[in-house]
């Protein structure tokens, strides 16, 4: 009889702690489900904004397309669309995207891109393209392609400072077999050449000489940006006699 009486508390307390462990793995199961439940949320927003981000971005870049192809400064009207699409994809991105922010800085850099350098009616969609590549370049500081763009629109400011020098040396060097790096590069670099020094010159005509190399159609290119700026003889005298032979440049 005592046994029995000995052991009922314990059977009640064998009981309790089991109640008590169903309780906990409930509380357990209920918390792992909620958890899983806010990640999906989270994830299906998150993608939800970079889907969005993508459509964005693939408009504004076919306003681009289009304005390359006709080599005018777009329309006003066109370009406001195509500047609330670029800057609509760089908004909507979970984390800063070079890409996208690229993209933007495009989009400001084509507003006024005849207006002559320096052009005070230009300055502020110059300053606001600056401001995306800067953005651009620290998401991605080794894309060659926003560096040229980013020398490009110091040169459309008129600003050659340290910045301007060092974009045309991150392109030049980040981009030696990107061929439409080079031709930036090159087209700034004899746009700019009265402000560079004779070292600098040197050193940024090897995109020159690269950009000779790489074909005849591009070698043509290059001698005509060099007769535009009266560089033909610093261009002449810089390559080998073989290359000119070959390219059949300076005959």
């Amino acid at each position: 009889m005592n046994d029995l009486t000995h052991d009922r508390p314990s059977r009640r307390k064998r009981q309790r702690s089991h109640a008590d462990s169903q309780h906990v793995n409930g509380i357990t199961h209920k918390s792992v489900l909620l958890l899983v439940l806010l990640v999906s949320a989270a994830l299906l927003f998150v993608g939800v904004r970079m889907s969005a981000a993508g459509i964005a971005s693939y408009q504004a870049e076919a306003f681009l397309q289009d304005w390359t192809g006709k080599g005018v400064e777009p329309d006003p009207r066109a370009w406001t669309v195509a500047q609330d699409a670029a800057q609509r994809a760089v908004n909507l991105y979970p984390v800063a995207n070079g890409e996208y922010f690229d993209r933007l800085g495009l989009v400001h850099s084509w507003q006024h891109f005849a207006q002559p350098y320096g052009s005070p009616d230009a300055l502020s969609s110059r300053l606001a393209a600056l401001d995306a590549y800067h953005a651009s370049l620290e998401a991605r500081p080794v894309w060659p392609n926003t560096w040229a763009r980013l020398a490009t629109t110091k040169l459309q400011l008129a600003v050659f400072d340290g910045e301007f020098k060092q974009a045309l040396a991150q392109a030049a060097e980040l981009g030696p077999s990107r061929i439409a790096v080079q031709r930036e590069v090159v087209s700034t670099v004899f746009a700019a050449w009265p402000q560079l020094s004779e070292t600098e010159r040197e050193r940024f005509l090897e995109a020159a000489r690269r950009s000779v190399a790489y074909g005849q159609r591009e070698a043509q290119q290059v001698q005509a940006m060099a007769a535009q700026h009266g560089l033909s003889d610093v261009l002449c005298n810089s390559l080998d006699p073989e290359i000119k032979t070959t390219r059949k440049l300076c005959q």
